[in-house]
C-alpha cells in the first residue's frame, strides 16, 4: 500500500443519515466518523431518498445517494426499514437497486488503496463483495440486528452464504449474530460493536428518583414496546410508572390503543435528534430495552453511557453492555411477568455503574480497530 495516498474506505448501506440530527442510523454515522477520525477517506454509497441531494458533504464524509427507479418509486429508503418496504411488489425495485448501487461502488472502487465495506449482508453486503470482485478490491460485510431475522429461506440462506463467503473479512456486531454468520458461511467472523460517541453524551449524573421509565426505538414489533406496555399494566396502579417510548413507527397506532385498554399513561414524543436524546436520558430514571431482538443494543449502552441503570431482554450483546444486578438488570426475552418484577426492582443508583461497562465502544478505539483491518488487506 502507498502510505502516502493514504485508505479509502466506501461504505455500502440501506441508509444513512442526512444530517447530524437525522435520526435515521445514527450509528452508521458515528462509525463513519470514526473512520474518518482514524485518518481513513470516507464515501457512502446508499440508495436515494427523495428530497435529499444525490451528493453532498456531511462532516468531511461524501454521501452519494443513488437513483434506483422514478422519483415516486423510490421509497425502499424512506422509513429506515428496508426490509419491511420491500415487501410485495416494492420487492420488484430491489433488484434496479442493487444494479445500480454496485455500479456505483464499482466506480468508486477504482481508485487505489480502497476498501469495499457493506452494512448488513444484503444489500451494503451483496452490492460490497461483488463490486470488489469486479475490481480486485478487498471487502469487508458487517452484519447487523435483522442480517439473521431476514434470511428466513433456503434461497436467502444460501445467499447470505454465499456473500458472506466472498467477504475478505466478516464481522459482526455482537457474539450471537457473529456465531450465526459462522454457522450459515462456515467462515471465521470478529466482533465489533458499533461505537458510542462519547463526547456527545453528557457526562454520567444521578438519575432522578421520580424520573421517566423510558423506552427508545422505532416502534415495530421487534422492539418490544408492547411488552413493556403488558408489563407495567401488572404493576399496583398506585405505583405503576407511565411509560415514554421516543420513536416513530407503524406500531404506534396500536401500543396506543394497548395502553389505554390497560391502563397504562403512555407518551410517545416522536423521533427525536441525536444531539437531543442525552436530554431524554438524563430525564430517566431508568432505561427500559425489552426487544425481542438486537443486533447490538445501542440504546442500552448509550443508556448505560450517561449513568442509567438498564432492564433489558437477553439479546443481542446485552450482557456484555449491561451485568445483571450491578449496572441493570438481564430478563428472559418476551416474559412480561419478569419485566414487570424488573421495573420495580431495579435500582436506579446502579447506573452509576454503567460507564465503566461500555468504555470499549468509543469512536477512537473503534476507528483504529477497522484502519488495522483495511491497512492488513491492502498489504
Amino acid at each position: 500500500m502507498d502510505q502516502r495516498q493514504g485508505v479509502r474506505v466506501v461504505l455500502c448501506a440501506p441508509g444513512f443519515p442526512a444530517s447530524a440530527d437525522d435520526p435515521d442510523k445514527p450509528f452508521l454515522l458515528n462509525h463513519a466518523r470514526a473512520l474518518s477520525a482514524a485518518g481513513m477517506r470516507v464515501t457512502v454509497v446508499c440508495p436515494m431518498v427523495n428530497g435529499l441531494p444525490p451528493r453532498y458533504q456531511l462532516e468531511g464524509i461524501e454521501v452519494i445517494r443513488v437513483r434506483y427507479a422514478p422519483r415516486k418509486l423510490q421509497t425502499l429508503a424512506a422509513t429506515g426499514a428496508m426490509y419491511r418496504e420491500a415487501r410485495g411488489l416494492k420487492g420488484l425495485l430491489v433488484l434496479p437497486m442493487l444494479i445500480s448501487m454496485t455500479v456505483m461502488m464499482v466506480r468508486q472502487l477504482r481508485q487505489k488503496n480502497t476498501v469495499a465495506y457493506g452494512h448488513w449482508w444484503i444489500p451494503g453486503g451483496l452490492v460490497a463483495v461483488v463490486a470488489a470482485a469486479m475490481t480486485r478490491r478487498p471487502s469487508l460485510v458487517h452484519l447487523h440486528g435483522s442480517d439473521a431475522a431476514i434470511t428466513a429461506t433456503k434461497m436467502l440462506r444460501k445467499t447470505a452464504s454465499t456473500v458472506m463467503r466472498m467477504a475478505s473479512v466478516r464481522l459482526a456486531v455482537s457474539a450471537e449474530l457473529a456465531a450465526w454468520g459462522e454457522r450459515i458461511s462456515d467462515q471465521k467472523f470478529s466482533v465489533l460493536a458499533m461505537p458510542i460517541d462519547f463526547e456527545r453524551l453528557s457526562r454520567p449524573s444521578s438519575a432522578p428518583r421520580d424520573g421517566l421509565t423510558l423506552g427508545v426505538g422505532r416502534l415495530v414489533p421487534e422492539k418490544g414496546f408492547d411488552l413493556l406496555i403488558e408489563a407495567a399494566s401488572l404493576i399496583n396502579k398506585k405505583i405503576r410508572p407511565a411509560i415514554t417510548i421516543v420513536g416513530t413507527g407503524p406500531e404506534q397506532q396500536r401500543l396506543e390503543v394497548l395502553a389505554q385498554r390497560l391502563g397504562v399513561q403512555l407518551h410517545l414524543p416522536g423521533a427525536i435528534p441525536p444531539g437531543e436524546m442525552v436530554d431524554w436520558y438524563q430525564k430517566a430514571r431508568v432505561v427500559v430495552v425489552p426487544s425481542r431482538r438486537e443486533g447490538f443494543g445501542m440504546v442500552a449502552a448509550e443508556a448505560s453511557a450517561c449513568g442509567r441503570a438498564v432492564v433489558a431482554a437477553e439479546v443481542g450483546a446485552m450482557s456484555q453492555i449491561v451485568e445483571h444486578r450491578v449496572s441493570g438488570l438481564l430478563i428472559e426475552t418476551e416474559n412480561v411477568e419478569a419485566l414487570s418484577a424488573a421495573l420495580t426492582s431495579v435500582d436506579p443508583d446502579w447506573g452509576s455503574e454503567g460507564p465503566q461497562r461500555v468504555v470499549e465502544f468509543g469512536i477512537d478505539a473503534h476507528g483504529q480497530q477497522v484502519r488495522q483491518l483495511c491497512e492488513d488487506l491492502l498489504n
